[in-house]
């Protein structure tokens, strides 16, 4: 592509390969930290712990390098790395790849007389997609392949064969939504990208050749900031070797209950979640512990009528449907607020566009963005009907992916929760509110087997690079815009080889360690959960209405919730002062909010002290310290996990996300 003399080189040769090779890296350690170690979840989130570690090290490395040599990598081309990085990220362990190794090992091996997974399973299963166990590969891969052996990598090309292409069709879908919405949000809306901002603040400021470290460490705060959070996680490693040495008590929490008809509060600070809010706005961390705190009080005084709406801890029944009713309600309005973008690139994609939309600097053009979308849709379509997915629901299902996802990705975009909803499951489910309307009575055995794989394709799984993509077109920003279509290839080279890598070296674990031990959600439980679950929905409830004729409370609750939050819509656009921002209902009593609700809480008041005493420029002055804050930990939980390496292999120590 064309570039005056004058525009800073992003795309090198140089950047694209350290991408590459941090995206291989990252790939190991959250495999190797989470399936052998058992210490840290490297992979959850995201923004995951398994890519900020090697990020971060290799920032200081080649500030080093940068001071002995002058070679140094110029902001433009950090950016780069930075978004092959976090678009890699999306995939190992917890992402895609570890779920559906867990998946599709899981049906022929783990088939017994009592699970009756041969009767209701294996009819309708998609046997391309799922390796066979013949000559007991599969078994070797759960129990260890015997020595001298070879890994059978022969039942396993075809099927993933097929999943990369699947995965590869998603991850085109979810990127040509994100460059779609990526305007409206960034520019017209100004969302505050909260994920990404400590990240991006470091990357502009790299290795500059004049110190040893980078340009961004040049600030007592961020030292002060550094120091609280290694000098914590440090002190903690002691009790390693000395047990029952004093610790800080991070990561802990415990529930509070003021009464046990009332949902209890959860005592936890995560300072994880503490670096990223700190860049969101008051207005979205008030909302969020607001309703968080409202969720108690309604909690408690629907239990005392009767109604059932605690676990005790989270939601379900009647709050659940005011919930998803809210959050339903909630990205109604955001196509309704983007219908003027969405309608300009439209137009500007089939050539009859006004000129007053430009999408030049974008990562793809609008045509091929509509056109990416309209393709991996007919192949993903096509595909579920391989599976035998009744043709009606499958389009409703993808129609309901895009819905769902593109909710989660703005309420990321603008909260600044690095990990979100019962790890990154959108509050309505895609399947699961088709599923409610629908009855199981309504659909076949073969589809409810069907979506168990297709969840794997349009599910959390794979929703979870929606919001990740979105995030990529942020760091994007930093690129000079006539070299941005360049880096969609090189995010996409980022992808492929993050699937693949990561394939391989959980499949050899496997076979070299036995993936029985790997004792993670992910392998080897996550088939025995999902297909247990569908066995139990065909042999109990198979003849289970729509929900609302069920229950017809919860259809009620349901439409409340979605008036509540057209009220709050409608009082945020019409009042100024109206300090509740929508998004606190529409993720009320959801899985980690019920966690992190005090981290917001504190967080909203610490960041409410900074801009009432000192005003915006003490904000801004005080960014630094919480940029430390989150070196210091990701560097933390790195120095705790070399520690469980060399002393603790296989009886590690978890630091990061154990509570």
């Amino acid at each position: 592509m064309l570039q005056t003399d004058t525009e800073p080189q992003a795309i090198t040769v140089r950047s694209v390969v350290i991408g590459l090779v941090l995206v291989i890296v990252l790939g190991f350690v959250g495999t190797y930290v989470r399936y052998y170690l058992h210490a840290s979840r490297m992979a959850i989130g995201h923004v995951p712990m398994g890519m900020l570690m090697p990020f971060m090290v290799m920032l200081f490395a080649f500030a080093i390098f940068g001071k002995k040599t002058q070679v140094l990598l110029r902001p433009e081309e950090w950016h780069v790395i930075l978004a092959m990085a976090l678009a890699g990220a999306m995939l190992p362990v917890s992402g895609v790849t570890g779920y559906m190794i867990g998946y599709i090992a899981g049906p022929y091996f783990k088939a017994t007389d009592e699970n009756n997974w041969a009767e209701y399973l294996h009819p309708h299963m998609p046997t391309w997609l799922v390796p066979n166990n013949d000559n007991d590969a599969i078994s070797w891969f759960y129990q260890g392949m015997p020595k001298g052996a070879d890994i059978p990598w022969d039942v396993w090309l075809v099927p993933l064969f097929w999943w990369f292409l699947v995965v590869m069709a998603g991850f085109t879908l979810v990127s040509c939504v994100a460059v779609v919405f990526r305007k409206q949000w960034a520019e017209n809306e100004r969302l505050a990208f909260p994920i990404v901002a400590p990240l991006i603040e470091m990357v502009a400021q790299p290795g500059d050749g004049k110190g040893w470290l980078p340009a961004f460490t040049r600030n007592r705060l961020f030292w002060i900031g550094f120091t609280i959070a290694f000098g914590t996680i440090a002190w903690n490693c002691i009790s390693y070797f000395l047990p029952g040495f004093p610790q800080f008590p991070i990561g802990r929490g415990s529930w509070i209950w003021f009464d046990r008809q009332y949902p209890p509060i959860r005592g936890y600070l995560g300072i994880f979640t503490l670096f990223f809010a700190y860049f969101a706005s008051l207005e979205v961390l008030f909302s969020l512990w607001f309703f968080d705190l409202l969720f108690v009080f309604e909690g408690g005084w629907l239990n005392q009528l009767g109604y059932k709406v605690m676990t005790p801890y989270e939601p379900r029944g009647v709050y659940r449907w005011q919930m998803q009713g809210a959050y339903f309600m909630l990205v109604v309005s955001m196509f309704w607020v983007a219908r003027t973008h969405l309608k300009d690139v439209f137009l500007k994609a089939i050539g009859k566009g006004d000129g007053r939309i430009d999408d030049s600097g974008e990562m793809l053009s609008y045509r091929n963005a509509l056109l990416g979308i309209v393709l991996s849709m007919v192949f993903l379509y096509v595909w579920m009907m391989q599976l035998h997915f009744d043709p009606l629901l499958a389009f409703l299902l993808l129609i309901m992916f895009v819905f769902s996802y593109v909710g989660l990705a703005k309420i990321l975009a603008d909260t600044g929760i690095p990990v979100m909803i019962s790890l990154q499951e959108p509050p309505v489910g895609s399947w699961n509110l088709i599923l409610s309307f629908w009855g199981n009575r309504n659909i076949s055995a073969v589809t409810h087997v069907a979506e168990r794989f297709v969840y794997i394709a349009a599910g959390n799984w794979t929703g979870r690079m929606l919001p990740g993509m979105t995030h990529v077109g942020r760091i994007a920003e930093g690129v000079p815009p006539r070299q941005r279509r360049n880096l969609m290839v090189a995010v996409a080279l980022a992808i492929v080889v993050s699937f693949v890598f990561s394939v391989y070296i959980t499949i050899r674990l496997g076979y070299v360690e036995g993936a029985y031990s790997f004792g993670s959600f992910e392998i080897p439980s996550s088939a025995d959960r999902q297909f247990n679950h569908i066995i139990s929905v065909l042999k109990k409830h198979p003849n289970a209405p729509p929900f609302f004729i069920k229950e017809p409370s919860e259809f009620l609750f349901f439409l409340m919730g979605g008036a509540m939050m057209a009220g709050l819509i409608f009082l945020r656009h019409r009042f100024v002062w109206w300090p509740l921002h929508p998004v606190g209902l529409a993720v009320s009593g959801t899985h980690l909010l019920r966690h992190i609700s005090f981290t917001i809480f504190f967080t909203w008041l610490v960041k409410l002290l900074v801009l009432k005493i000192g005003g915006p420029s003490a904000y801004r002055k005080s960014k630094p310290l919480f940029v430390g804050l989150l070196v210091g930990y990701v560097l933390g939980v790195a120095f705790s996990t070399v520690i469980d390496a060399i002393w603790f292999p296989e009886n590690g120590h978890p630091v990061h996300m154990k509570g």
